[in-house]
C-alpha cells in the first residue's frame, strides 16, 4: 500500500486482505540522532534525521520552511474509540513529528477481565484485537514510507489475559507496551498472585519480541491526594518493576521508566518536580526514560494544559528523556479531538527545538538546594524499601496500605491503597503447572516440558510456535456483523463517494463543532445564554466544555460544542487553488537588476502601521530583502499624496493597507485608488495591491486593483505576485 500526500488514507485498502498481512519489522526503533546537524541557517545540537515529508512548526516559514526533528521519540496517545478513525489521526500526527503512537482508552483493554475477540463499539476506547493491530500496523507501514522514519506502535499488556496480549503483540509487530503488575494490583484491584505470575510470562514474551516496556509507577502521583509527597514511593515502584523485569529476562535498554512531574502551577512546580527528576535519573542510570506530561490537574482550559506541558518538557531537557510523551490538551473535557493530538505533539516539539543545546548553556547547581533535595528523596525511598523488607515483603506492605499514602515518607497519612493478597479480581485462579506442561510459545517463563536442546528454541520440538512460524497464526475477523468497522464505514465512505463533506473532530463525519462566546453577565446566566445561542446557531446537543470566569459581574468566556448536522457538496464549492510562491532566490534574481521602486502607505484616516511594516521591512522578512526600493509614506496618507510619490519615484508597484472598515471605507479606498490612477494615466504601468484584515483578493479585484491580501500574508506572497505580474514569462 502506497500513500501520496494529496490523497486521503484509503481505509478499504487498509482492511483488504488483512488475513495475509505480516508485519515487515518487529521490535522497538529509536531515532537516528544527528549531533551538530546543519539545517537552514542553524546548527542543531539535539537533532535527529530529517523527515522526507512533514508539516513544519508554525514559525518555520520565517526560516526557510525548515523542519528540524528533535533527538527524542515523541508520543501521541489516541483515544477516539474507533480504530479506523485513529489511523487517519496517526497519519496526521506522524506528519507533525510523532513517531510513538499509543492506543489508549477511557475504559479499554486493561479493564477487561479476559481476552476479547471482535471489535465491540461503546467500551470507551479501542478493543485490542488482531484485526485492529494488523490494520494499524499495515497503515503505519505506509505512513513510515511517506514520512521517511520508523513509527513505533504501542498498547497495553495490563489487566487479565496479559500473557495472551503480549503474545498477540509480539506476533503482530507491536513495538512497545505498558507492563507493570503493580498497576494491576494498586489501581485495578487485580489479585496479586495473578498479577505477578502473568507479568512474569508477559515480560518474557516482550523481551523475546524486542518490545520496549514502559511501567506505570507514575500512577501514584496521579492518584495520591498530595502527589508531590509520594516521590520517594515512585522510586520504590520503579525499583520493584525494573528488578522484576530484569529477573524475567528484559534487558535494561528495553525498560523505560514512566516519569511524570507531580505538580502544576500555582504550585512551585520546578522547585518540587526538578529534584525528583534528578533523583530518578541518578538511581536508574542505564535505563530509558519516558517523560509524560501531568494530566492530574488538567480540567478544561487548553491554554493552562499547554503551559504545564511546556514546563514539564523543560524538566525533560534539564535532565533527560528518551521518549517525550504528550497529552492532548483537551483530555480533561472530551474525547481528544484530531487537531488537539497534533497540538500536543507541536507543543512538545516546539519546546524541545526551542531548548536545543540547553545542556551546553546551563548546568544544574550542585552547591544549592537541588542536590540535597534529590538526595533526600533517594534516602526516603531506600528507607521505604527497608521498611517493606522488614514488614514481610511487597504483599504485606500493600495489605497494610503503605502505597499511595500521601504522607511524606516516613510520615503516614493513613490514606494509602490497601489490597488483600488473597482477594481482588482473579483471586484463586493461579495453579501450579503439571509436570508435563507444554508451553504454547517458546517465549515462556518458568517450568516447561519443551527444553532448549542444541541451541534450538523449545518450540522446535513441535515444529515451531506462532512467534517463530507466523503461518500458524489463526486470523479471526470480527464476530459481530452489526457492530463492525465495515458497517461503521458505510455512511462516511458513502457520503465521501457522493462528494459530501461534514465537519468532524472525534469520529468520521460526526458533525461536531466548537464555538467560542463571551457573554457579559454573571456566570449562571451567561452559561444558560451560551447554550441558547448555540441552539439558535443550529447546533444540536450543545454543551459547555470550557468556561473561564473573567470577572464575577463583567462576564465569562465559554467554549460550546455541538453537532452541526449539515454537509456541503464539494463540487459546488467555489475553490480557488492558491498560487505557489516563487522561491526567494527566484524573486531576488528578477528584482535586483531592475531597480524596482515600491510606494506603500496606510491610506485614508487609518493609523495602523504594523501590518505594512511586516510586508516591507527586511527585519521581518519583508520585500526589501529581494532588492525592492521601498518608499513608505506612513499612516493616514491621502490617495493623491500616494500617487504624487509614485510619479516622483517612478514607481511600478503601489501597496496600500486599509484596516478601518466603518461604512466600507476599505472598499471605497480601493475603488478611488484605481480611479485616480486611471485619471492620471498611471494605471496601465502600475501594479496596485491592497492588504488588510478585511481585504480579500476577490474584493480588491472587484474594486479595480490587481490583487488583495488578507490575514497571514507574508512578504514572499506579495513579492511572488508582483514578479509574476511584471514578468510576461511567468504571468501565464
Amino acid at each position: 500500500m502506497k500513500l501520496t500526500p494529496d490523497e486521503r488514507l484509503d481505509l478499504r485498502e487498509v482492511l483488504r486482505d488483512l488475513e495475509h498481512y505480516r508485519p515487515r519489522r518487529k521490535g522497538w526503533s529509536w531515532r537516528r540522532r544527528r549531533p551538530d546537524h546543519a539545517l537552514g541557517p542553524f546548527v542543531y545540537a539535539d537533532a535527529s534525521e530529517d523527515l522526507t515529508r512533514s508539516v513544519p512548526l508554525p514559525a518555520a516559514h520565517s526560516f526557510g520552511g525548515i523542519d528540524p526533528q528533535c533527538d527524542v521519540v515523541v508520543t501521541t496517545e489516541i483515544a477516539s474509540g474507533r480504530f479506523e478513525d485513529d489511523l487517519r489521526r496517526m497519519r496526521m500526527a506522524a506528519w507533525h513529528g510523532a513517531d510513538h503512537l499509543m492506543v489508549i482508552r477511557t475504559t479499554g483493554q486493561s479493564h477487561f477481565d479476559g481476552l476479547i475477540e471482535g471489535t465491540p463499539e461503546g467500551v470507551g476506547g479501542i478493543p485490542i484485537t488482531r484485526k485492529q493491530i494488523r490494520a494499524t500496523r499495515k497503515a503505519l507501514d505506509a505512513v513510515e514510507d511517506e514520512i521517511g522514519r520508523p513509527i513505533d506502535f504501542h498498547s497495553y499488556v495490563s489487566g487479565l489475559a496479559g500473557p495472551e496480549m503480549a503474545v498477540l503483540f509480539a506476533e503482530e509487530g507491536v513495538n512497545g507496551a505498558h507492563q507493570d503488575p503493580q498497576y494491576n494490583v494498586l489501581y485495578r484491584n487485580i489479585n496479586m498472585h495473578r498479577s505477578f505470575v502473568e507479568a512474569a510470562e508477559a515480560k518474557r514474551v516482550l523481551a523475546d519480541g524486542g518490545l520496549l516496556q514502559i511501567d506505570g509507577a507514575h500512577n501514584a502521583n496521579a492518584t495520591a491526594k498530595e502527589a508531590w509527597k509520594v516521590t520517594p514511593e515512585l522510586l520504590v515502584q520503579h525499583a520493584v518493576n525494573t528488578a522484576f523485569s530484569r529477573a524475567a529476562g528484559l534487558p535494561p535498554e528495553r525498560i523505560a521508566l514512566s516519569t511524570v512531574p507531580p505538580t502544576a502551577p500555582p504550585a512551585p512546580k520546578l522547585r518540587l518536580d526538578l529534584p525528583y527528576a534528578v533523583a530518578l535519573r541518578r538511581v536508574f542510570a542505564g535505563y530509558r526514560f519516558r517523560a509524560q506530561q501531568n494530566t492530574r490537574y488538567i480540567e478544561s482550559d487548553v491554554r493552562e494544559a499547554t503551559v504545564t506541558h511546556v514546563l514539564d518538557t523543560l524538566i525533560s531537557r534539564l535532565t533527560s528523556a528518551d521518549i517525550q510523551s504528550t497529552i492532548t490538551p483537551d483530555e480533561g473535557r472530551n474525547i481528544p479531538w484530531h487537531y488537539n493530538n497534533v497540538a500536543g505533539v507541536e507543543t512538545a516539539r516546539q519546546t524541545l527545538m526551542g531548548l536545543d543545546g540547553l545542556d551546553q548553556l546551563v548546568a544544574l547547581r550542585e552547591d544549592g538546594p537541588l542536590d540535597g533535595q534529590a538526595r533526600e528523596i533517594v534516602e526516603r525511598a531506600v528507607l521505604f524499601l527497608e521498611e517493606i523488607e522488614a514488614s514481610g515483603g511487597y504483599y504485606a506492605a500493600v495489605a497494610e496500605g503503605r502505597f499511595v499514602d500521601s504522607g511524606h515518607y516516613p510520615e503516614r497519612a493513613g490514606d494509602g491503597i490497601a489490597r488483600d493478597p488473597e482477594g481482588g479480581v482473579g483471586a484463586g485462579v493461579v495453579r501450579r503447572r503439571a509436570p508435563g506442561y507444554g508451553a504454547p510459545v517458546c517465549s515462556h517463563f518458568g517450568h516447561n516440558v519443551y527444553a532448549e536442546e542444541g541451541g534450538t528454541k523449545p518450540c522446535a520440538s513441535y515444529g515451531g510456535c506462532t512467534l517463530c512460524d507466523p503461518t500458524k497464526i489463526r486470523y479471526v475477523d470480527e464476530l459481530d456483523t452489526e457492530d463492525s468497522v465495515e458497517r461503521r464505514l458505510e455512511k462516511p465512505l458513502g457520503e465521501r463517494a457522493a462528494g459530501l463533506l461534514r465537519p468532524e473532530v472525534e469520529k468520521a463525519g460526526d458533525g461536531v463543532v466548537c464555538v467560542t462566546l463571551f457573554l457579559p453577565e454573571r456566570p449562571a446566566v451567561a452559561r444558560a445564554a451560551a447554550l441558547e445561542l448555540a441552539r439558535r446557531m443550529g447546533l444540536r446537543e450543545p454543551e459547555v466544555i470550557h468556561a473561564r470566569l473573567l470577572h464575577p459581574a463583567e462576564g465569562s468566556v465559554f467554549e460550546v460544542k455541538g453537532i452541526l448536522d449539515e454537509a456541503v457538496r464539494v463540487a459546488d464549492l467555489p475553490v480557488a487553488e492558491p498560487e505557489e510562491r516563487l522561491a526567494h532566490a527566484e524573486i531576488e534574481a528578477f528584482v535586483r537588476p531592475r531597480n524596482l521602486h515600491v510606494v506603500a502607505a496606510t491610506v485614508g484616516e487609518d493609523e495602523h502601521s504594523v501590518g505594512m511594516q511586516e510586508i516591507l521591512d527586511i527585519k521581518h522578512g519583508g520585500i526589501e530583502r529581494y532588492g525592492f526600493r521601498c518608499h513608505y509614506l506612513g499612516t493616514s496618507v491621502t490617495l493623491d499624496a500616494l500617487l504624487d510619490a509614485v510619479e516622483r519615484h517612478d514607481a511600478r508597484v503601489v501597496l496600500i493597507s486599509t484596516i478601518v472598515t466603518h461604512h466600507d471605507v476599505h472598499r471605497e479606498n480601493m475603488r478611488r485608488l484605481h480611479a485616480l490612477a486611471a485619471e492620471r494615466g498611471l494605471r496601465e504601468r502600475l501594479v496596485l495591491v491592497a492588504g488588510g484584515t478585511q481585504v480579500t483578493d476577490a474584493m480588491a479585484r472587484e474594486a479595480g486593483l490587481d490583487a488583495g491580501f488578507g490575514r497571514g500574508t507574508t512578504g514572499q506572497d506579495v513579492a511572488s505576485f508582483v514578479v509574476r505580474r511584471l514578468d510576461p514569462d511567468r504571468s501565464g
